[in-house]
């Protein structure tokens, strides 16, 4: 039986002729790209994959060294799915409640769990300064500046005090 010609293109490796087409030795050929559909089939712990900015990623051996962990909870939720919102700043949450004045920040953050159910997991902040949870705003030095847009004639509006959350590898949900 005659041997496949193999082809050689400048320094590229030889490739068997396989019929018609050149190609790789499929017995070790590895997917470069991989459907939506493709990578929503492997979503359990046993199996798990996720997408991120259009690479696929295996994170099985992941998920069984750390199975039971509390924090492989979000994986294993997203398993077979695209992450890459995870990462993008640009797609990153935002969200605006309007707080009364004699309210403590564990009330504010009561109230915010609806958006984030790990919102006790997070350290919070405003400019830069941890914030007390046990006092109000205006006790963490957050001033309701109304009077003053008042007297400016400035629509209040358009200034909201930022408070950031910051992740603190805790996933703790109330």
């Amino acid at each position: 039986m005659k041997q496949p010609e193999m082809l050689v293109a400048g320094r590229a490796r030889a490739m068997p002729r396989r019929g018609l087409v050149e190609g790789p030795d499929f017995e070790f050929f590895q997917r470069r790209y991989f459907t939506p559909a493709e990578v929503a089939q492997h979503n359990v712990p046993e199996d798990l994959w996720v997408s991120y900015l259009g690479s696929v990623y295996d994170l099985t051996p992941l998920a069984r060294k750390y199975k039971g962990d509390l924090l492989l909870k979000p994986i294993v939720e997203v398993a077979g799915q695209d992450i890459s919102h995870w990462f993008d700043a640009k797609t990153g949450d935002e969200h605006t409640l309007e707080v009364g004045a004699q309210e403590s920040m564990w009330e504010i953050l009561h109230r915010y769990l609806p958006y984030n159910a790990h919102a006790a997991s997070y350290t919070w902040k405003y400019e830069g300064k941890k914030l007390n949870m046990d006092f109000t705003l205006e006790e963490n030095g957050i001033r309701d500046e109304g009077d003053e847009f008042d007297y400016l004639n400035m629509d209040g509006a358009l200034y909201i005090p930022a408070i950031l959350l910051y992740f603190s590898d805790d996933l703790t949900e109330l």
